[in-house]
């Protein structure tokens, strides 16, 4: 695997992206892993079908099974994913305040964690 996948987590160890995981069908969560050990191992590459960047640093990954549009918004950082929101979607686009939850919490995440690295 080029890339680590990491969920991001609150302070208080709350996890957004895996309480949405854990409610999906099985046959959907079976599908969302396939797509996330794709994109573990192509990152940034990955086809636009199943992963886009949409702006600011933030990318989605496309879960679609029949009428059901997962989405997932990660952003990188050297070479980890981090996962940090998801939502069935609904609209033609992705809702501005979703993209700006990733944000928020990809920040989050270099502050608490980002400097450990170096």
């Amino acid at each position: 695997m080029r890339f680590k996948v990491y969920f991001y987590r609150t302070a208080s160890g709350r996890c957004q992206a895996c309480d949405y995981a854990r409610g999906m069908d099985l046959n959907h969560k079976a599908k969302a892993k396939r797509w996330f050990i794709a994109l573990a191992e192509m990152g940034p590459e990955l086809p636009e079908d199943y992963g886009k960047h949409l702006r600011d640093g933030v990318w989605e990954l496309r879960v679609i099974i029949q009428h059901h549009q997962h989405r997932f918004l990660y952003s990188f950082w050297r070479d980890i994913v981090v996962v940090t929101n998801a939502f069935l979607k609904r609209s033609r686009t992705v809702p501005d305040n979703e993209i700006e939850k990733s944000r928020k919490a990809m920040a989050d995440w270099i502050g608490r964690r980002g400097w450990e690295d170096l």
